[in-house]
């Protein structure tokens, strides 16, 4: 599917939009192997503890960051030691006993985001595109923002890349998402092999984003937050389903 890989690659416009949208109907909502584990944090309630990998692993990082900024503190403060500068005060111990607190609470914030991202996720919004001629479909229907993730699985970025997006589907009811094996739209091995992840977006039938390789161009970083803030810098409105420019952007404060 040459042509189609042309598109993706070269970023020019891709169809045109008709007066109505696509209906759910016939539409697979997209599965992974971890179905189970999200049906069950689905029904879990907010205390409930889990022992998600991904938890210990954040945590460990968040760990390792805190660590080097307490090294670098304690390096400054024996800098103005030697100087004659330090001086102890109350304010100084309330707030290493605040740092001390902030640590042991860093934890179970971690823990309750990751778990409420897990029962979005589980939500089901985000669908599957099973043939080609789906995928052509849904960029011919779209009346708001359409999102095709292009993915294939097993490989840990596009993995990433679709918990991303299911998380964003639920966040964001006016904007449609879905995703579609590469080697199902006929790409190319190369393309398979190099340009995955690669997101689309489409307004109206027409190309608005191209992001081929998507998790490079976020600096390594694959998460909800920072996708939600790399869409925003390429002029693209979750909340309202739409393209803006940068006056017409609107609030979004859960970005920060």
């Amino acid at each position: 599917m040459a042509s189609l890989e042309s598109k993706l690659l070269d970023g020019k416009s891709a169809g045109y939009c008709s007066s109505s949208d696509g209906e759910e109907e016939g539409w697979s909502v997209a599965k992974d192997d971890d179905d189970h584990q999200a049906n069950v944090m689905r029904r879990l309630g907010p205390s409930t503890n889990t022992g998600a990998k991904g938890v210990l692993n954040e945590y460990a990082a968040y760990k390792e960051q805190a660590t080097r900024a307490r090294e670098a503190k304690d390096r400054e403060l024996l800098r103005q030691a030697r100087k004659g500068m330090l001086q102890g005060s109350k304010l100084e111990r309330e707030e290493a006993q605040k740092s001390d607190r902030d640590e042991d609470e860093s934890l179970e914030s971690i823990r309750e985001r990751r778990l409420l991202e897990m029962r979005k996720a589980a939500a089901g919004r985000m669908l599957e595109i099973t043939d080609k001629e789906q995928f052509t479909k849904a960029i011919d229907t779209c009346e708001n923002l359409l999102c095709v993730l292009l993915y294939e699985p097993g490989d840990e970025m596009c993995d990433k890349m679709t918990h991303v997006c299911k998380v964003l589907a639920a966040d964001y009811p006016r904007v449609r998402f879905m995703r579609a094996r590469s080697t199902l739209l006929e790409m190319s091995k190369a393309f398979t092999e190099q340009a995955l992840p690669t997101l689309q977006i489409y307004l109206k039938g027409n190309l608005v984003g191209n992001f081929i390789k998507v998790h490079s161009l976020l600096g390594g970083e694959v998460d909800v937050t920072s996708v939600r803030k790399f869409l925003r810098r390429q002029h693209i409105d979750l909340v309202y389903g739409n393209y803006t420019t940068d006056s017409e952007c609107s609030t979004d404060e859960d970005i920060d």
